[in-house]
């Protein structure tokens, strides 16, 4: 009888701990201080910065799979706000039901799951220690990890700015960072330095700059390479041209601490030259290889939060902020004495615009800026065309760099991808989200069908004054049409 009691709780703990394994090789957040959110796999407690907002967990599986319910638990107290999750990026969406420190939703109908990603909305100071999802049969997903090893990458040449484009980046998993040649591509090398040594199988890796399809196509990706290493080392690697994650198994397998990827042909890309990686994993035999890049995402979150608080904006990074056109001039800085502002301060302020733009009817922005170097801005406007009106909606996700940094403003190049939208009439459906990184058209081994998405540069400034951010506009335009909003915090 005993003996029959221990296997039938052997047996229980078996099915309750040991469910389908789902490898997940890539989790990232828009914000990270503890360290990274794999750590919520193993049930270790983790935490973005201290009093970030609106920030995303994005969570990739290495295959798709059926999701039926999703649970989060919260270590840091009760949920102060909505969580909502994106299924497979805008595909679909819906807030969780929050019981406390624990939020949950379940779907009438299980949902074929890419990627997942949870929004927090007002949620500050968050503390996360578990993510469960469920299958469709009701049974928990075992996800599970990469191993996580101390090592380095250097790339012989590397496009700029550095941060956007360091070889660091592929390990972050994140798709609007990724690593980039400058403008060649054959003979290109990446040197890849193990604290320990390592058992390489296989590689799994994210061809070409996988931000969108767009993205991929516009820029080279590596068609075929030589790797060399330690004791005399070398085989030979192809790599498909197709978007999403793809395992290239090793003629032999490698071990060692040191390894060489040398490009020696690519796929040429439509505008630009050079090629571009996403991401890279390695295969043990047992477990996918992540080389640790808490290092660099720490670097880019404190070079950015330096150079905002040098212009006297702080509190912008980490935050939401709304509003509309401004019908008027910025104020000057400290501007509210008795005293009328300088008239050449004033000029300052409110630079003339290289062309006319005409003012809309309304106006309605969304701006959302993070120390990782991501940026989302989302608008609407109406513009007057006589008896009729003409709505525009703009919808953008990327990065944001800083060109230029005074006490009072910063000059950002802000690019990525942006989708614009021009109706007669208000498009009720009209759908955007915030949502930097979450995995979408790029786990599809196929085109986007959505045309009207484009890459973009743009040219803004930033200044604060008081509790009010405004953001002028270099090109009112051309791509985004506004001249200067004024914007609060959401």
């Amino acid at each position: 009888m005993y003996f029959r009691f221990i296997l039938l709780c052997a047996i229980t703990l078996l099915a309750v701990s040991c469910g389908k394994k789902l490898p997940v090789s890539m989790i990232t957040a828009t914000s990270m201080e503890s360290g990274l959110p794999f750590d919520i796999l193993s049930g270790q407690a983790w935490r973005p910065e201290k009093g970030a907002s609106f920030v995303k967990l994005h969570v990739y599986p290495d295959d798709a799979f059926t999701l039926s319910k999703i649970e989060i638990n919260s270590c840091g107290g009760n949920f102060s706000d909505v969580v909502t999750a994106y299924i497979n990026f805008d595909e679909y969406s819906q807030d969780l039901t929050s019981d406390g420190a624990k939020a949950s939703v379940s779907f009438e109908t299980p949902r074929n799951a890419r990627s997942v990603t949870f929004n927090f909305h007002k949620n500050t100071d968050l503390c996360i220690d578990k993510v469960v999802f469920y299958d469709e049969k009701g049974s928990k997903l075992n996800l599970k990890a990469p191993k996580v090893v101390e090592a380095s990458v250097k790339a012989s040449e590397t496009a700029k700015p550095y941060l956007s484009y360091d070889a660091m980046n592929l390990f972050d998993s994140r798709y609007e960072y990724a690593w980039a040649s400058d403008d060649h591509g054959v003979g290109v090398t990446l040197d890849f330095d193990f604290k320990e040594e390592q058992k390489i199988e296989s590689l799994k890796i994210w061809n070409g700059y996988q931000r969108s399809d767009v993205h991929c196509f516009s820029n080279g990706r590596l068609k075929e390479a030589t790797l060399t290493g330690d004791n005399g080392y070398q085989a030979k690697v192809a790599v498909e041209d197709i978007l999403g994650p793809q395992t290239v198994k090793l003629e032999k397998p490698f071990k060692g601490k040191h390894l060489r990827l040398t490009v020696d042909s690519i796929y040429k890309g439509k505008t630009y030259k050079g090629l571009v990686l996403s991401e890279i994993r390695f295969f043990d035999g047992d477990d996918w290889v992540l080389a640790s890049p808490i290092e660099q995402v720490k670097k880019i979150a404190k070079e950015n939060s330096l150079q905002f608080t040098a212009a006297g904006a702080n509190g912008v990074l980490n935050w939401s902020f709304i509003g509309g056109e401004l019908y008027g001039d910025i104020p000057v800085s400290g501007a509210g004495s008795s005293e009328a502002p300088d008239s050449q301060a004033v000029a300052e302020a409110n630079p003339t615009p290289s062309e006319d733009f005409a003012q809309p009817e309304s106006s309605n922005w969304t701006l959302r800026l993070r120390t990782d170097g991501s940026m989302f801005l989302e608008g609407n406007t109406r513009e007057s065309d006589g008896a009729t009106g003409t709505n525009r909606s703009f919808f953008a996700l990327g990065n944001f760099e800083v060109k230029e940094a005074k006490p009072d403003n910063l000059k950002l190049r802000i690019f990525g991808f942006v989708r614009t939208f021009t109706e007669k009439e208000y498009n009720e459906d009209y759908y955007g989200g915030d949502c930097n990184g979450c995995g979408r058209d790029c786990n599809m081994a196929n085109d986007d069908p959505n045309k009207k998405e484009k890459i973009f540069q743009e040219f803004i400034r930033i200044k604060k004054v008081g509790n009010k951010l405004y953001v002028q506009n270099e090109n009112p335009n051309k791509i985004f049409h506004f001249k200067t909003l004024e914007l609060n915090n959401e």
